[in-house]
C-alpha cells in the first residue's frame, strides 16, 4: 500500500501539524525511568530463518502488566497537572490500556476507572480489578466504550486517558523506538503491530526522527482493517465490522493524530489472517518459550508467513503484549502443535 501519496483532509493536515517530536519521546523516557522495563532484545534463530531474515523480538509481553501499554498511560498520568490528576482518570479498553492505566494511578495514588467491553478476558479484567481500578462494560465496540468513557467522565469530571489518540500516550509508546535503536543501532526494519495506530506512531517517530533509513512496516488483521481502510480511504475511517481473535487490535477507527503519523513515518502496512496470528502463538509459544495473545503475535506472524517480506535484513518484531486468554491460548496451541 502506498502511503505517501494518500489524500490528506483538513483534519489530518492540521493533526500532521502537531506530530509528536523526539524531543517529547525522549522526555517520556525520562518520566518513565524506573517505572517501567527496558525489555531486551531476543534473538531467534528459528524465526530468522523462517522469515530469511535476522530476527530479533522486541518482548513487550515482559513488560509491567503484560504489555506495552503502561507506557503511553503512565506518560500521560504523570504529566497530567496534579489537582486534575488527583480527582482520578478514565480509560477504554480491551484491557492492556486499561491495564497500564490501573498500574499507573496505582503507582500515582489516585482512583481509575476503566471502560471494558461487555464480555471482556477474565484474565485482563482480573488484572485491571486487581491493581485498585474499578470495572463498567461498555458495549461491544471501542466506539461505544469511547462513548461510555466520555459520560462518565462529564459525570465525575476525570481525566481521560486516550488508548491511542493523545500525544503523551505516543510519546510514552515511542520510548520502545529508542530503546530499539540503542540495542541494535544497524536495525534495518521494524515491525508493529496497528489497532488505533498510538503504537506504531509513537514508534515510528522516534525510529524515522532518529535513523530515517529504518523501514517502519504496520500489521493489521484481516479481521480488524480500520488503518489499513482508512489509508486507502485517504483519511480516518470506521470499519463496519471487527471480527478477530486479537482482542488488542479491535478498534474501529483511528484518531486524526495517529493516523497522521502512520501518513508521515510508515513505510507499509500489511494484513495478516486470523490463521497466521493463531500459528505465530502457537511457534511462538514451542520455540521461543513465549506466551503472547494473538494481537502480540501479529508483527511475528507477518514476517514469518511472507506478509513482510524482509529478505536479508535485520529487523525488529514487537511482541506487544502477553496477557493471553489462557483458555484460548491452550486450544490454540493444541490445534496447531
Amino acid at each position: 500500500m502506498d502511503l505517501v501519496n494518500a489524500e490528506q483532509t483538513s483534519d489530518t493536515l492540521a493533526a500532521s501539524s502537531a506530530l509528536v517530536t523526539l524531543t517529547q519521546i525522549r522526555q517520556a523516557r525520562a518520566t518513565l525511568a524506573g517505572v517501567i522495563h527496558a525489555t531486551p532484545l531476543q534473538y531467534s534463530e528459528t524465526f530468522s530463518r523462517m522469515g530469511s531474515c535476522a530476527l530479533y523480538i522486541k518482548p513487550e509481553n515482559l513488560q509491567k502488566t503484560g504489555s506495552f501499554k503502561v507506557r503511553g498511560a503512565y506518560n500521560k498520568i504523570a504529566n497530567l497537572p496534579k489537582d486534575v490528576r488527583s480527582r482520578g482518570v478514565i480509560a477504554f479498553s480491551a484491557g492492556n490500556h486499561g491495564a497500564g492505566t490501573a498500574y499507573a494511578a496505582m503507582k500515582l495514588g489516585i482512583p481509575a476507572t476503566v471502560v471494558m467491553p461487555d464480555n471482556p478476558v477474565a484474565s485482563k479484567r482480573n488484572a485491571i480489578e486487581g491493581y485498585g481500578a474499578k470495572v463498567v462494560l461498555g458495549g461491544p465496540s471501542s466506539i461505544t466504550m469511547h462513548h461510555k468513557a466520555l459520560e462518565i467522565q462529564a459525570e465525575e469530571g476525570y481525566a481521560m486517558v486516550h488508548p491511542f489518540e493523545d500525544p503523551w500516550t505516543i510519546a510514552g509508546q515511542g520510548t520502545i523506538g529508542i530503546e530499539i535503536l540503542e540495542d541494535l543501532p544497524e536495525v534495518d526494519a521494524v515491525v508493529v503491530p496497528v489497532s488505533g495506530g498510538g503504537l506504531i506512531s509513537g514508534v515510528a517517530a522516534a525510529l524515522k526522527e532518529s535513523k530515517p533509513t529504518v523501514e517502519v512496516i504496520g500489521v493489521n488483521t484481516e479481521g480488524a482493517m480500520a488503518m489499513y481502510e482508512s489509508l486507502r480511504a485517504g483519511r480516518p475511517t470506521e470499519v463496519d465490522k471487527v471480527d478477530t481473535i486479537a482482542d488488542g487490535l479491535m478498534a474501529k477507527k483511528p484518531g486524526d493524530l495517529t493516523f497522521a503519523h502512520t501518513q508521515r513515518y510508515v513505510d507499509d502496512l500489511v494484513l495478516v489472517s486470523e490463521e497466521q496470528i493463531a500459528r505465530a502463538v502457537a511457534v511462538a509459544a514451542e520455540r521461543a518459550k513465549l506466551v503472547l495473545e494473538p494481537s502480540g503475535a501479529a508483527a511475528l506472524a507477518a514476517v514469518i508467513y511472507g506478509q513482510a517480506p524482509l529478505a536479508g535484513k535485520k529487523v525488529v518484531v514487537l511482541a506487544s503484549g502477553g496477557n493471553a486468554d489462557m483458555q484460548l491460548f491452550a486450544e490454540i496451541v493444541r490445534r496447531y502443535l
